[in-house]
């Protein structure tokens, strides 16, 4: 494990042992204040609630069990603050890089982190799929842990030796205060689009969400904004008002020529299902290929990670060395070859931009595209027609099946799939359910010259059909054929 069981301050239970600090969070599915008595018996001396909650029968409840009610106004805020302090600040020790944005951030962060790793530091990795300290892995149940679980994490890295950690910072991570406190030495903004609405109601919300990262940022720090993407223009303005704050240098980068020195021109030579070539106009040019990436929205993925490399110190020999010896990013476009000759791209593209982009990059390299798709349940349902008219309108063929449908009855997953399909398509469309079924279906379809896209989970190795979390790894599937 990378880290111990008991936690010094925690809002899980699990993590409570003899003198932890226990900090009620008022959750989602469930209010913290529940585990208040099992938090107690297992020893919490320290119970910190949400001021509204300091009931007399807490008090007393406490008491009982020797242990201090302490009433605050922002509970998540107090357990970052409390988590930090608990273990003497250790993200003060590290040179720390956030990445953010709707699509990209996995890929970019495990980019980043190897061109530290190759240059000779010591590197941690927090991300959707592992976290990482150093050579030990564990797999990660969040884009971006509770407080409590990071800066135990960052605790561990300063013991470790660790000198930059390398993390993807969702939405939900900065809205909820699980990073509030963190100086990040490094931060990049990859882009925008449209998921996470059943939260955030309004894109601005999800915007003004994504872009408070930039004010966690000091006069050491840069941050890397992409200019190709349609948010890119108010990202900028942002990021250059925040920096005004906080001193931080921003940079953009994109297709479009340098007009000045803080934006770095992009030159796309080469984006197939073969690899990428791609030159960044810096003093002088750097020339990057790489084999394990495919498509345009990863030139994107490899330019952000090479500037950030580039603004803490790594050399042009260091970025293009990283980038042709990187080994790829598991459920990202991985490819399978079947045994006849056909190709498959796995890739956890689970809401509308992503897929988009997925089907957009390959696309032009078959006259057979066969999309594998489903909808997670219990998520933001006015994507799922999107997503039906994409599998449509971009695929030859496309088989809808489950995703995750978690509490939902899949047949109405699946309907509202087949809603946003339009009656006139000439897509074949088949609806096969069982997600291995469909898996083996769809390799009996491929042609040797055909291109399976098997979307929507990616790196997962479950499946989730009511409360049940059953093994499934999409990658295993279709390697059996």
């Amino acid at each position: 494990m990378l880290l111990p069981t008991h936690f010094p301050v925690t809002c899980h239970t699990k993590h409570v042992g003899p003198g932890s600090t226990f900090v009620a969070i008022n959750g989602f599915i469930t209010n913290g204040i529940t585990f208040i008595p099992q938090a107690l018996a297992q020893g919490a001396n320290n119970i910190i609630v949400d001021e509204l909650y300091a009931t007399n029968d807490l008090i007393d409840l406490c008491n009982q069990h020797n242990a201090t009610l302490i009433p605050v106004a922002h509970p998540r805020q107090t357990l970052a603050t409390l988590a930090a302090i608990a273990v003497d600040n250790p993200a003060d020790k590290l040179t720390i890089i956030g990445i953010t944005g709707t699509k990209g951030k996995t890929t970019t962060a495990f980019i980043t982190e190897h061109l530290l790793r190759k240059a000779g530091y010591k590197t941690a990795l927090i991300s959707s799929i592992y976290n990482k300290i150093l050579d030990t892995t564990e797999q990660s149940s969040h884009t971006t842990p509770e407080a409590d679980f990071l800066h135990m994490f960052f605790a561990r890295c300063v013991q470790e030796g660790v000198t930059h950690v390398v993390m993807e910072v969702s939405s939900h991570a900065l809205s909820l205060s699980r990073v509030h406190g963190i100086t990040f030495t490094a931060v990049g903004f990859s882009n925008l689009a449209a998921d996470h609405l059943d939260f955030y109601h309004t894109m601005d919300n999800y915007f003004a969400a994504k872009t408070q990262l930039f004010l966690q940022t000091s006069k050491q720090s840069t941050i890397v904004v992409n200019a190709d993407n349609e948010w890119s223009a108010q990202a900028l303005a942002a990021a250059q008002q925040s920096a005004h704050i906080t001193g931080a240098t921003v940079y953009s980068y994109g297709q479009e020529e340098a007009s000045d020195n803080s934006h770095y021109s992009m030159n796309i030579h080469h984006a197939s299902c073969d690899g990428i070539e791609i030159v960044l106009e810096h003093r002088p040019p750097v020339f990057i290929t790489c084999k394990q990436l495919f498509g345009v929205f990863n030139c994107y993925n490899i330019g952000m990670a090479s500037l950030i490399g580039l603004h803490l110190g790594l050399s042009y020999s260091d970025i293009t060395r990283g980038i042709d010896s990187f080994p790829g990013v598991p459920g990202r476009l991985q490819r399978h070859v079947l045994k006849n000759g056909a190709l498959c791209f796995v890739d956890y593209a689970h809401n509308p931009s992503s897929v988009e982009a997925v089907l957009k990059t390959l696309r032009p390299f078959t006259s057979d595209l066969i999309v594998v798709i489903g909808c997670g349940g219990d998520r933001d349902k006015t994507k799922r027609p999107v997503m039906g008219a994409l599998a449509s309108v971009l695929g030859n063929k496309a088989i809808i099946t489950d995703d995750n449908p978690r509490t939902e009855d899949s047949q109405d997953i699946i309907a509202q799939i087949l809603a946003g399909i339009p009656s006139d398509t000439s897509t074949t469309i088949h609806v096969i359910p069982n997600r291995r079924e469909a898996i083996a279906f769809a390799a009996r379809l491929a042609q040797p010259d055909s291109i399976i896209a098997l979307l929507g989970k990616g790196h997962e190795n479950y499946h989730l059909v009511g409360n049940e979390k059953f093994h499934f790894d999409d990658f295993e599937e279709i390697s059996k054929h």
